[in-house]
This record gives structure tokens, sequence and C-alpha cells, in this order.
């Protein structure tokens, strides 16, 4: 009798432990479940592995184009207005000189190379003219600069045609563009009465020098053309 108390108990005893041990399980693979819904649920601070960056908008991007036109829209006039300024500045300095090496020129000689005519404009180059302005103050033209001193330095033209290389063009002639390549003009006094009439108006000197500017079209000292006189 005993006996069979005994097996029951050892028998009741397994039956518990196989219980607890399957209810142990049930409870680990809950909590797995659960940590899996917890650190793999997409958030507004995580996102899934398989989520790739957002990129931009139609909208976005036509925002970016149009701020970049604005922007543009406000640089470029300030660029060119400073352009041309820089070139109007240049063409300054260089008729000034210009006059002031035609003056020096004039105190050496006393005199004007012959051919020149009195109220006639010339550019300052060698062909065309009755005389090579360009190679006189270069002190290159023996006939009219006998000491071959060089009044004025030139800017180089190498890169310019071959019929331009003696020619004192201004800051608007580009080298790619052969319509805009236009000499400085000088007017001499021939009869030496210290005045030159040119434009309708009289200007006290021995000599004047111009750019036609930027329209490139030659106003004798008016419109945008820059004088030695002004």
């Amino acid at each position: 009798m005993k006996n069979v108390e005994t097996f029951q108990r050892h028998e009741l005893e397994a039956k518990l432990r196989n219980h607890v041990n399957e209810g142990l399980c049930d409870i680990a693979i809950r909590s797995k479940d659960k940590m899996n819904q917890v650190f793999h649920k997409p958030s507004a601070f995580f996102l899934p592995p398989s989520a790739s960056p957002r990129g931009f908008t139609l909208i976005e991007l036509l925002v970016v184009i149009s701020i970049i036109a604005i922007l543009a829209g406000m640089v470029m006039p300030t660029f060119y207005y400073a352009k041309k300024r820089a070139k109007e500045s240049k063409a300054r300095v260089a008729v000034k000189a210009l006059e002031t090496a035609f003056k020096a020129y004039l105190d050496t000689y006393k005199v004007w190379p012959g051919g020149i005519v009195e109220g006639t404009a010339y550019e300052i180059k060698d062909d065309g003219n009755p005389v090579k302005f360009f190679s006189i103050l270069r002190g290159n033209d023996a006939d009219w600069n006998q000491q071959g001193i060089a009044f004025f330095e030139f800017e180089s033209t190498t890169n310019y045609p071959v019929t331009y290389q003696n020619t004192a063009l201004d800051p608007w002639s580009n080298p790619s563009d052969s319509s805009s390549f236009k000499a400085y003009r000088v007017m001499f006094d021939k009869d030496y009465d210290n005045k030159v009439t040119i434009g309708g108006q009289e200007v006290y000197r021995p000599v004047v020098v111009w750019s036609v500017g930027e329209d490139r079209n030659d106003d004798s000292g008016g419109g945008d053309d820059v004088a030695s006189w002004k």
C-alpha cells in the first residue's frame, strides 16, 4: 500500500514539473515577442532598416531655383556696372596719358609732324594716317622722332590681328570680336593758337584725345565718349 502511495506521489510531482516547465517556456516566448514589438516598432526616432532618406520634392526644388534666380538678378547688374566703371576708368587714364605724351612730343620738337590738318580727327595708329602716330609715340619713327624718344608705352596687341598690331585700342576692344576694334582718337592744334574746336566747342589745349566709349560711336567727345579734357 505504501509503495502505491509513493508511486502516485512521484507521478504527481513529475506532472507538476512538466506543467512548470511548459509555463516557463510560454512566458519566455511571450517575453521575447514583447521585446521584439518594442524594439522593432517604427517610431519618430527610429526608422526600420529598409527605410531610405527622403529626397527633395518638386516644390522644394522650385523654391531653391527661385531663390538662386533672385540672387543672380541682384548680383549681375552690380557686376556689370563695376565692369563698366573699370573700363571707363582705364580709358580715362589712357586718354590723359596720351594727351600728355603728345604734349611732351611738342615740347621736344616744337612742331607737330607734317601732314596734320587742323580740325581733323585721327585714329592713333600707323595705317591710314599721314604719319605713323603709334610708332612716333613709341620712338620707332626716324622721320618724325629722330631722337627715338618713347613718349608712351602701349599695351601689347599681339592677340589682335596683324593689321591692328600698331594701333592704340581702347578697353572696349575685344580680340574675339573685330567689330569692336576702336582706336583712341586725337586732334591737334595745327595753327598753334592753343585751341582745338571739337564737337562744336572750343577746348583750349594744343591737343585732345578721346575714346568712343561703350556704344562704339564717335561723338567727338560727347555722349558716352571718354575725353581727356573732361
